[in-house]
Order: C-alpha cells, then sequence, then structure tokens
C-alpha cells in the first residue's frame, strides 16, 4: 500500500508545475496573479465540494467544530500563499527553477516540523537527512545558474 501512496505523491508533485503554469497564463487574462489565484481556489473549492459529496455520501459533520484548534483553519491560507507566489514566480524563473526552489523549501522546512516533531511524529535529524538537504540546495544552484 505504501507505493501506491508514493506513487500518488509523486502524480500530485507533477501536477504542480503544471498548475503553475496555467494559472500564470490564467494571469495574463485577468489581470495578475491575486485574481488567478482566486480563480483557481474557487474552482478547486467547487470540485472539492462535489467530491466530498460523492465520497463522502453527504455535508461535512459539525459534530467536533467547536474542539478545533485556532491553527487548523490556517491549512488554505498556506494554499492561498503557495498558490499565488507561484503564479507570480512561474513566469519569471520557468518550471525547472521555480519547483527546485519549491522543493528545497519543502524539504527544508519538512526536516524543522520532524524534526522538532511540530504537526507530526519527530524524526530527530541526522547526517543523512541534513546531507539530502544540502545537496538538494547545492542543485538548485546548480540549475538556476546554469
Amino acid at each position: 500500500m505504501v507505493w501506491a501512496f508514493l506513487i500518488l505523491a509523486v502524480a500530485a508533485g507533477g501536477a504542480l508545475p503544471v498548475q503553475a503554469g496555467i494559472n500564470a497564463r490564467l494571469a495574463e487574462w485577468v489581470g495578475g496573479p491575486i485574481r488567478a489565484s482566486m480563480i483557481a481556489f474557487g474552482v478547486g473549492a467547487a470540485l472539492l465540494f462535489v467530491v466530498a459529496l460523492i465520497a463522502t455520501r453527504g455535508l461535512a459533520t459539525t459534530d467536533r467544530l467547536g474542539e478545533t484548534p485556532w491553527w487548523a483553519w490556517l491549512g488554505g491560507a498556506g494554499g492561498a500563499f503557495y498558490v499565488a507566489s507561484a503564479v507570480a514566480v512561474a513566469p519569471r524563473l520557468g518550471a525547472l527553477n521555480l519547483f527546485a526552489a519549491v522543493v528545497l523549501g519543502q524539504l527544508t522546512c519538512s526536516m524543522m516540523l520532524d524534526h522538532f516533531g511540530v504537526l507530526y511524529r519527530e524524526h530527530h535529524l541526522n547526517a543523512g537527512r541534513i546531507a539530502g538537504v544540502l545537496l538538494l540546495g547545492a542543485g538548485v544552484a546548480l540549475v538556476r545558474l546554469f
């Protein structure tokens, strides 16, 4: 089952440069990255609403909404920041430079979240993890400079 999730993660990763490119082109027609991002989120929200109705056979339960911590509502804000930033940056950097930098940011942040056990189970830093992120940083530099 782990392989299925890995394949899904790779497919999702592959979808990101396509999404950024589509949204960057959309920005040309609608007047900028913020408008394009708003439209993208609107279309995505509508699609997820339909999928949620079909997949879960109804609307979300509200039984535990009062127990939800304030920070749990911020995932959408992070997504909005990411999409708007990618839309603004994509035409200037191109897909390879953009996503090399995005992956470096993702791995650096992930390493810290894992090390300190924030949002995920704790996984301490070790030489292999640090070397992997440093090598990716070197890869970003190579992609950008050459």
